[in-house]
């Protein structure tokens, strides 16, 4: 399921799993209405083995600024509750899958 992220649900929702992707968005943003749904649709795919929160940026601007988000769409990696990276832009479903992938491997070698 995705979760609606905010400055108030931030910390526990990235503490619940391993691995966690914020979607940080906005309305007016094409390549964001390009993404989202992709992103979304991987999660489902995936069997739900990453935690997926959607944040709106023009709702939650004092969070895109902790996180120096400077350009939408931009997807933040938390491992183990931790920020460890960003993602910019819109890119193929194909190649969002194997990062995907990839970032799932990286946690289960962890473990």
């Amino acid at each position: 399921m995705v979760q609606v992220v905010t400055g108030k649900n931030i910390e526990s929702f990235v503490q619940n799993q391993p691995l966690v992707i914020l979607d940080f968005w906005a309305d007016w943003c094409t390549p964001c209405r390009i993404m989202t749904p992709m992103i979304t649709e991987l999660h489902e795919q995936f069997g739900q083995q990453f935690g997926l929160g959607t944040v709106d940026v023009e709702d939650q601007a004092v969070l895109a600024e902790q996180y120096a988000i400077q350009s939408v769409p931009t997807l933040l990696i938390f491992k183990k509750g931790q920020a460890t990276e960003k993602v910019t832009g819109a890119f193929p479903k194909e190649k969002l899958k194997r990062y995907l992938d990839k970032k799932l491997a990286e946690i289960q070698s962890l473990d």
